[in-house]
């Protein structure tokens, strides 16, 4: 993902690709932070080896100097001070911890699961607050962000919503119908209706599925 502001860039792969990437870009960009997502137990089942917990991801940039960070926007709950409110003596007058923090280079967001709204039939989706974090600390409103592995266009999807332009690029016919759908761009593509498919604990994808064995009888 990439944003106009700046040039600010973000890449993400496999663990197993990340450093390959990594020797690359060091030569074209700078790479300011080496970020882990880190999500639940829900990850690779291994049997023969250590299963992923987590992907990891590049923060570069083309100028050190002078690129795009909003750290205001994207701050989190400090436990020191928010939480355990616990006093910084080194100060000429003893002052509680903040209260809030720019995040580290760990972040704990849960994957898509099946039941939450959010979720398209795609394997590696990503979540929306994830995208969230990044949109808003590498770019501002009217930057154009680029996505040129749409996927689910979650890219694009935060990018509207927080009043950014996005490009997004897809190969597969039909992730680009997820993204219509999504982007409010189209209702329909080549004559098809462009709904959300109904997931199997609906009441109405239960009819569905029940009415023809009923007809059949």
């Amino acid at each position: 993902m990439a944003t106009s502001s700046f040039g600010v860039t973000r890449f993400m792969c496999s663990t197993q690709c990340l450093p390959y990437f990594d020797l690359y870009l060091r030569k074209k960009l700078t790479v300011l932070s080496r970020i882990v997502w880190f999500y639940d137990s829900s990850g690779v089942q291994a049997k023969r080896y250590f299963g992923s917990l987590y992907e990891p991801i590049l923060f570069c940039v083309r100028d050190p100097e002078n690129y795009t960070f909003n750290a205001y926007d994207i701050k989190v709950s400090a436990r020191t001070g928010a939480e355990r409110k616990l006093i910084d003596y080194r100060k000429p007058v003893p002052t509680v911890y903040s209260s809030s923090k720019v995040p580290g280079n760990v972040w704990e967001i849960p994957r898509v699961r099946y039941r939450m709204p959010e979720y398209e039939e795609h394997p590696t989706q990503k979540p929306v607050a994830l995208l969230e974090r990044i949109i808003k600390a590498s770019s501002n409103p009217g930057d154009l962000v680029l996505d040129p592995f749409a996927g689910t266009f979650t890219t694009g999807f935060v990018a509207k919503e927080l009043g950014r332009r996005f490009v997004g690029i897809e190969i597969e016919e039909e992730y680009v119908k997820v993204g219509l759908r999504r982007l409010n761009i189209a209702t329909h593509f080549n004559g098809e209706l462009l709904v959300k498919p109904l997931k199997t604990y609906d009441s109405a994808y239960n009819e569905r599925e029940t009415t023809p064995m009923l007809l059949e009888k």
